[in-house]
């Protein structure tokens, strides 16, 4: 079977597995406020207040399109933005629908090279953006543990050990890309010894197994190298995705606050809500399934029950739950999806055999650490 048709079966199964997450999304949240007053609270919230939020993952979208274009403009100067927009959603349609968020970056790549993209440039705009996002996360992640995790340890104990570990775990990322930044020989050494221990344990099956992954490992820790001394020398490009990263976060996060607001809902401050959002998606970080499944929709009604479900009226948590998984996950998956069925009817996309098609001015690697922004 070739590695397209594998990709696609793939995609298949994990489509299927959102839809049967759906089917069961809905019984749990008729579980959570029962099946009338769902209907009853839907029809009840503001649409105006709907419309922002469907424009607050739209700015989500626009954000990281601008971290990617940013660096894509240092290095192929032709690249359209309308084209980052379009790769950014399906990033995000493929990370919805494959385990850990891992199908995203490969495809983007895939699209990026389709719209006349150097594969090189493409590979240093996700992997700076990658790197930039992973230190913004953190640092808001720390933020938010520093200034409400007190008052939310007694209530949620439970929960918050699992934010612990999410934010340890996103914390190791970081150390891991600090160490391919400034200690690479080191880390190497490590993940060689990590491998072999693998191989000990069977593992990996084979001699041949233990020296590819050893070999992958390499490559992708140079790669990281290469693209921190790129980013490195340009300081003004930092500052712009840094701050791309943090509305896009903190845009994310209000999605929550936009869906309480639109009950018409108050008493809650909002440094709360985004402080809540922030632990979900602490939790939902290491849950080894397409979008977190079960995880995500669990944490949300467990630290949004307070916060939806107000003395004297209808509860709402399970409905909050309902319309910001329909806005944050199968929003994405329904655009993605479209995107990628109908993207070489609707988008003229650069092929070998057309000549018309605008391709990109590609860089050399000094010349584009030779840049100044």
């Amino acid at each position: 079977m070739s590695t397209k048709k594998k990709k696609k079966n793939s995609n298949k199964i994990s489509l299927i597995i959102c839809a049967i997450a759906f089917v069961l999304m809905i019984f749990y949240v008729c579980f959570v406020d029962g099946f009338d007053n769902i209907i009853s609270n839907i029809s009840k919230i503001n649409v105006g207040f709907l419309l922002v939020a469907v424009l607050c993952m739209v700015v989500y979208w626009t954000m990281e399109a601008l971290q990617l274009h940013a660096v894509l403009q240092t290095l192929s100067p032709g690249q359209k933005f309308y084209k980052s927009f379009i790769v950014a959603i399906l990033g995000q349609y493929f990370n919805c629908i494959t385990p850990s968020s891992t199908g995203g970056q490969p495809m983007q790549a895939y699209y990026f090279k389709k719209f006349g993209v150097p594969v090189s440039n493409a590979l240093t705009a996700l992997l700076s953006r990658f790197i930039v996002y992973q230190f913004v996360l953190t640092v808001y992640s720390l933020f938010v543990l520093v200034v409400r995790f007190s008052s939310f340890a007694e209530r949620f104990a439970p929960l918050m050990a699992l934010v612990l570990v999410g934010f340890l775990i996103n914390t190791g990322v970081i150390v891991v890309l600090i160490m391919a930044a400034f200690f690479t020989r080191p880390l190497k050494i490590m993940a060689k010894g990590v491998i072999k221990l693998g191989g000990k344990l069977r593992i990996l099956k084979t001699a041949a197994d233990v020296d590819n992954s050893i070999e992958k490992v390499n490559a992708t820790i140079d790669e990281f190298h290469e693209n921190f001394n790129f980013i490195k020398k340009k300081p003004w490009l930092i500052i712009r995705m840094i701050i791309y990263t943090i509305i896009q976060l903190t845009v994310y996060f209000s999605i929550s606050y936009v869906i309480y607001l639109g009950f018409g809902l108050s008493g809650t401050d909002y440094i709360t809500i985004i402080s809540c959002q922030a632990f979900v998606l602490m939790i939902s970080g290491f849950v080894p399934l397409p979008g977190a499944l079960g995880a995500a929709e669990g944490s949300y009604t467990a630290f949004f029950g307070g916060i939806f479900n107000v003395p004297g009226r209808d509860p709402l948590a399970g409905t909050s739950t309902f319309i910001w998984r329909l806005l944050t996950f199968y929003l994405p998956i329904i655009t993605g999806l479209v995107l990628s069925l109908f993207l070489g009817k609707v988008i003229k996309i650069a092929s070998p055999d057309d000549p018309d098609e605008e391709t990109p001015v590609e860089i050399t690697a000094e010349e584009a650490k030779g840049d100044k922004l």
